[in-house]
C-alpha cells in the first residue's frame, strides 16, 4: 500500500512542483520542498511508534474449521514400500523379464 502511495503521488508531486517553481522561482520552491521534507518527522514523533520498544507478535489466528491442522506432508522424494518394489521383482522374474 504504501509503495501504491508514493508512486502515485511522484507524477502529482512532480506537476505541483513545477507549477510552483514557475510562479514563485526556483529557489523559493526549493526552499518549500526542504521544509516539507519535515512533516514526516513530526508525524512519526508524535505517533506511537516511539513508545513501541518491541516487535509485536502475529495474532493467533483459529482455523476455519476449529480443528487442528493436519500436519504437513513431508516435502522429500517419496520412497516406495520395499515389499511391494520386491514383488514386483518377482513377477517381472517368473514372467521371463529382467
Amino acid at each position: 500500500m504504501s509503495t501504491w502511495l508514493t508512486s502515485g503521488a511522484r507524477p502529482v508531486a512532480a506537476l505541483l512542483a513545477g507549477g510552483l517553481g514557475t510562479w514563485i522561482g526556483v529557489r523559493p520552491t526549493l526552499v518549500a520542498g526542504t521544509c516539507l521534507l519535515v512533516v514526516p518527522l513530526v508525524v512519526l514523533h508524535r505517533s506511537a511508534l516511539r513508545s513501541l520498544l518491541d516487535m509485536p507478535g502475529s495474532p493467533a489466528v483459529a482455523s476455519p474449521s476449529g480443528q487442528a491442522m493436519p500436519p504437513p506432508t513431508p516435502s522429500g522424494p517419496i520412497v516406495p514400500n520395499t515389499a511391494v518394489a520386491e514383488d514386483a521383482q518377482h513377477n517381472h522374474s517368473a514372467e521371463g523379464g529382467p
